[in-house]
């Protein structure tokens, strides 16, 4: 009963993110297209440019806190102690008024040099001078977004980010309406005003216990935070670096035509299923923190968070695999085609990925961070290597042949991790469920490669059929799939 309890606890939150996600991506489809129509080209350009700077001074100026403090707010959640709680909290608020800050001092301290880089010329420097309050309110609003997550209030921060996308939305356009290209900064800076007005409504439904601690004890207090957040950081940072290294090698190897192919393919794959791992570990690594001392709950929740991923992604995938040429056209155009050996390799990978995507946040959630580190050096290291070296050899379907091979790797890499560090083992149903999906997958390829267009349609039908009818019957066993659909209707609805 305990165990069908937590797969549906599981299953609720993922079913909830993942409607959220899709509401996300609609309403950004929506800004985009709006955006487009009121502030054409030159305005989007403009827009992306302010953005893209924002989002890197962001990723060095937060200190990777929204994620690390999710351990440790979790932690304290699921210790019941009202006085640990209030401490954390207190401890994580006052180094978000940290970041906050150090984000405007970095903005505003650069933004002659920033200017001069994405413009090519200091002209806008006050711009960034205005942008950089938006600092302010992201890392607030991050801040009371984290503390939802970490106490696993999974109704309001549901609510809270469809009714942040709305603002947001709603604050925007007016603004391109009126002003068109002279607004794009007055419109960045009301979002985020706009989503930090919302953020409050739901910090005000949030109780815990006012702590007076000093500040030597927030800084001893919140350093394993911040150690954690770094390390979260400096990999982001490096899957930046990385993915210029691929792309620059790409375009100077091969051409532009294969960097485009290549964005395009990765686009749609990671669009299509980003949003189920994105949905998951928005429950997962907070639930998983919370039990990470007992070694017999957290090694049982892994394993029930990879079942259920496995059998999600059965399903993502083996439509995705058997409509491939059709969401090429829909998304992008039949000039993008080429693009569709690349996409059909790489799905073959994502059940892999996602093993080693639950097994990672052990890592994460045990507080190793040097480890984690290693092994995500080690792990990004191969997959360049890969990557440039089968692109070398057999150009844009290398790519995807390399993406395979990485993530087998990796996946052995992870295993044997957890097995010497945690004694961790996956279960018999894991290993099962990962071959059948691997299974479906290979035989759709498989059809495509032999029979031609339009018969691996038919034939692929009868494979998207039987996988979707065999992952529901299993979802079945482990949840009540009627129930958890009202639950969740509920949910959203309050």
């Amino acid at each position: 009963m305990e165990k069908t309890t937590s797969y549906k606890s599981i299953f609720k939150a993922t079913s909830i993110f993942g409607g959220v996600q899709v509401f996300n991506i609609l309403v950004t489809l929506i800004r985009s297209k709006a955006v487009a129509i009121l502030i054409g080209t030159a305005g989007m350009g403009l827009n992306g440019l302010f953005m893209s700077s924002l989002n890197l001074i962001k990723t060095i100026s937060s200190l990777g806190l929204s994620e690390s403090a999710v351990r440790d707010i979790s932690k304290a959640h699921s210790s019941g102690d009202t006085n640990h709680i209030g401490k954390t909290f207190t401890v994580f608020r006052r180094w978000i008024w940290i970041t906050a800050a150090l984000g405007i001092v970095i903005t505003i301290a650069f933004s002659p040099l920033l200017s001069k880089i994405a413009f090519g010329s200091t002209k806008n420097w006050t711009s960034y001078i205005w942008l950089s309050i938006t600092f302010l309110f992201g890392a607030l609003s991050g801040g009371i977004y984290t503390f939802l997550r970490g106490t696993r209030q999974i109704g309001y921060l549901a609510q809270a980010n469809i009714i942040g996308a709305i603002a947001g939305l709603v604050a925007a356009l007016p603004v391109f309406y009126f002003y068109g290209i002279e607004g794009v900064v007055p419109a960045i800076i009301l979002t985020a005003l706009g989503n930090y007005l919302v953020s409050l409504y739901f910090r005000s439904k949030v109780r815990f216990d006012k702590v007076n601690i000093s500040w030597a004890e927030t800084f001893s207090l919140g350093k394993p935070m911040v150690q954690l957040g770094l390390s979260l950081t400096l990999i982001n940072l490096m899957t930046t670096a990385i993915a210029f290294v691929l792309n620059a090698f790409i375009s100077k190897t091969g051409n532009l035509s294969d960097l485009g192919l290549y964005n395009a393919g990765q686009a749609i794959v990671e669009g299509y299923v980003g949003m189920v791992f994105t949905a998951m570990a928005t429950d997962y690594f907070p639930r998983l923190s919370g039990v990470i001392a007992d070694d017999k709950k957290w090694k049982q929740l892994v394993n029930e968070q990879s079942e259920l991923v496995i059998i999600i992604l059965s399903i993502v995938l083996v439509l995705l695999i058997s409509t491939t040429p059709i969401l090429i056209r829909i998304l992008l155009s039949k000039e993008f085609l080429a693009s569709q050996d690349f996409i059909l390799w790489a799905v073959l990978s994502i059940p892999l990925k996602g093993l080693v995507w639950v097994t990672g946040f052990v890592i994460l959630a045990k507080g190793h961070n040097k480890l984690f580190l290693t092994v995500e050096v080690i792990t990004n290291v191969i997959l360049l290597s890969l990557n440039l070296l089968f692109y070398s050899l057999y150009g844009l379907n290398g790519l995807g042949i390399s993406i395979i091979i990485s993530y087998f790797i990796f996946t052995i890499i992870m295993i044997a991790v957890l097995k010497s560090k945690y004694d961790f083992n996956f279960s018999t149903d894991v290993i099962t469920l990962t071959l059948k999906g691997l299974a479906a997958l290979s035989l759709c390829l498989a059809c495509i490669k032999f029979l031609g267009y339009p018969n691996a349609y038919y034939a692929q039908a009868v494979i998207v059929l039987i996988t979707i009818s065999y992952s529901l019957y299993e979802l079945n066993k482990r949840v009540n799939l009627k129930g958890i659909l009202l639950y969740v209707k509920d949910k959203i609805k309050k």
